[in-house]
């Protein structure tokens, strides 16, 4: 029984997955170091329980620490910044060069100024270049893979550095805007460059497809050893990329690092020394708009948004330059970690729980832009409330409705009379395509095709109401309990209107996921005598929540499992004794 234990969850400890992502600033590289480390490098102080009175948080603190002690694994970095450049150094230093242009025209100067010293990286490169093949066919299969290895973790950081040091030298602004346009020309050219090449959808994969060579080198040098393999990706900035390993490796975990804004802004004015301006020109860049893509290059650019909205794993990573909180950072790590390697160690937290049910909620949204799910709980931490972002009652969601039943002069009551008349109805033709492909509904979006009409940015046109306002109208409705003093749980901050309303009601405490663009926090919610308390979530939600709470065999079984003595063993010492294993006078 032990050894058919052991052996379960020996599989489920063989390998892990982690990519990373989130904004520049908010501590991909950070986390991704600590877990390289050696647990003896850490310096996490070892836990056990005291005759002191210990709440269930604590207790939960230190089965996780316990846990932690007997079971720490290293994991191994994947950067995807070198990853970038090594693609960067197989294509030559023209295309280099061409790159460097492409960012800034008036830097040939720079360039010229130092390309002895960066034509050398260049040539030793070619020198030493490994083919990066992954192929168990190939002849000297073995050897190439070794070789392979040696190159990943001993020449390319050093190659990368030189790179990166030399882009470094002219500000890091500048070196951000060259590896932003390199990771979009790859995933559109599949070259460093635009020069002399075509946009083809093919590429989009080609930064994972390189990564994922080296996933593959790492497991067989690791099969080899019998050794477990524990990997961590520095880090997703495309929503592709990450669903790209989600969809190959079912040990996948997508972990997103937030921190509040003005935290992110001291470490990159204070940290990389980046103006106000480099650090609004980065946000643009990592946050497009939701306009409708246009292109192929719009399509896989950088999306920090998207790629926070599809991670399963919510990491808080708070405080300002030089004053970064990593104790409550590394504790966190530390649980999802034990988590994963042995699910159901402990329960869920209470706004895990909560914000599960938002999340869980958001899936009913017919929004075509974004699905957003709310929680209320009581000030009891009970839930209360419900809603997710949809049209009203007695109206038809944008996802189930059609422009090409609109347009054939239905008089469906599932659209308005507005949307009936021959402005709206131009405007729709002009401004929406006719998609017939592989059975899609037809479905548009109200707001985007007046503001085309009107030639507009209003949000107010939209045809739902925002999920946190559902959830509170719920309360009203079906006349519910009363939520002062309680809590929030969205899966998107609340805008200025919802967090109105919230503060209207008296929420003690506001625990979202994604920031909402805009100034409801600073303007609304940090005003006044009842301010509420801003909180990132921090834990797991959607498939991520299920695996790491639900035990793989029930926790008594495996504990009667493991200490379980052999039969013969057991039968003597049993001999005599009564079935219900207490002393009595039938022994």
């Amino acid at each position: 029984m032990k050894e058919a234990i052991e052996q379960i969850y020996k599989n489920r400890q063989k390998f892990i997955l982690i990519g990373l992502t989130g904004r520049i600033g908010a501590g991909c590289t950070t986390v991704a170091d600590f877990l390289c480390k050696e647990k003896d490098q850490q310096g996490i102080p070892l836990k056990n329980f005291s005759s002191g009175e210990i709440n269930d948080r604590t207790r939960k603190q230190i089965i996780l620490n316990n846990f932690y002690h007997e079971n720490w694994t290293p994991f191994i970095k994947i950067t995807v910044s070198d990853v970038m450049t090594l693609m960067l150094l197989e294509n030559g230093i023209d295309e280099f060069k061409q790159l460097i242009k492409e960012a800034c025209d008036e830097c040939d100067a720079f360039f010229e100024q130092d390309e002895n010293k960066i034509r050398r990286v260049f040539e030793e490169f070619e020198s030493t270049k490994i083919n990066l093949c992954f192929d168990r066919k190939a002849q000297d299969f073995d050897k190439k893979v070794t070789d392979s290895h040696k190159f990943i973790q001993k020449k390319l950081p050093d190659s990368a550095s030189a790179i990166k040091e030399f882009l470094k030298s002219k500000g890091n602004a500048f070196y951000t805007k060259v590896y932003q346009l390199l990771g979009d020309n790859l995933r559109v050219y599949g070259k460093p460059s635009n020069i002399s090449a075509s946009e083809k959808s093919e590429n989009i994969y080609s930064i994972s497809e390189k990564v994922n060579t080296f996933i593959k080198i790492y497991r067989e040098v690791k099969r080899e050893k019998d050794e477990p393999v524990y990997i961590v990706i520095d880090a997703f900035r495309n929503p592709i990329e990450m669903m790209y390993f989600k969809e190959r490796y079912s040990a996948t975990y997508l972990i997103a690092i937030n921190s509040k804004d003005e935290d992110i802004t001291s470490r990159l004015s204070r940290g990389l020394n980046l103006s106000a301006s480099d650090i609004e020109q980065l946000s643009k860049k990592e946050n497009p708009e939701d306009d409708i893509l246009k292109n192929l290059k719009a399509f896989v650019s950088q999306n920090i948004k998207s790629c926070i909205q599809k991670a399963d794993i919510h990491i808080s990573n708070s405080g300002t330059y030089g004053n970064n909180n990593f104790n409550e950072l590394y504790g966190q790590l530390i649980k999802l970690i034990s988590l994963i390697q042995h699910p159901g160690l402990v329960t869920p937290s209470n706004d895990e729980k909560m914000m599960q049910v938002a999340f869980t909620a958001k899936l009913n949204s017919g929004c075509l832009s974004r699905q957003v799910g709310a929680a209320v709980t009581n000030s009891s931490g009970s839930l209360v409330s419900i809603g997710w972002n949809s049209v009203a009652e007695g109206q038809t969601p944008c996802l189930l409705r059609s422009r090409s039943e609109l347009l054939s002069g239905t008089q469906s009551d599932s659209y308005s009379d507005y949307e009936k008349s021959s402005k709206f109805l131009v405007g729709l033709k002009k401004h929406s395509q006719n998609v017939s492909e592989k059975g899609l509904n037809q479905s548009f979006c109200f707001k985007s095709i007046y503001n085309k009409i009107e030639n507009e940015k209003n949000q107010v046109h939209t045809r739902s109401l925002h999920a946190e306002e559902n959830a509170f109208l719920q309360i009203t409705k079906y006349g519910g309990e009363p939520v002062k003093s309680g809590t929030l749980y969205t899966t998107a901050s609340p805008c200025e209107l919802c967090s109105k309303k919230a503060y209207q009601l008296g929420i003690k405490r506001i625990v979202y996921i994604d920031p909402y663009p805009g100034i409801a926090s600073k303007q609304i919610l940090q005003s006044g005598f009842l301010r509420p308390e801003m909180a990132l979530f921090k834990g797991a939600i959607g498939s991520a929540y299920h695996r790491l709470y639900e035990q793989i065999i029930p926790y008594k079984d495996e504990l009667d499992g493991l200490g379980a003595r052999p039969k013969k063993e057991a039968a003597e010492k049993t001999a005599g004794v009564c079935t219900c294993g207490a002393s009595c006078s039938k022994e």
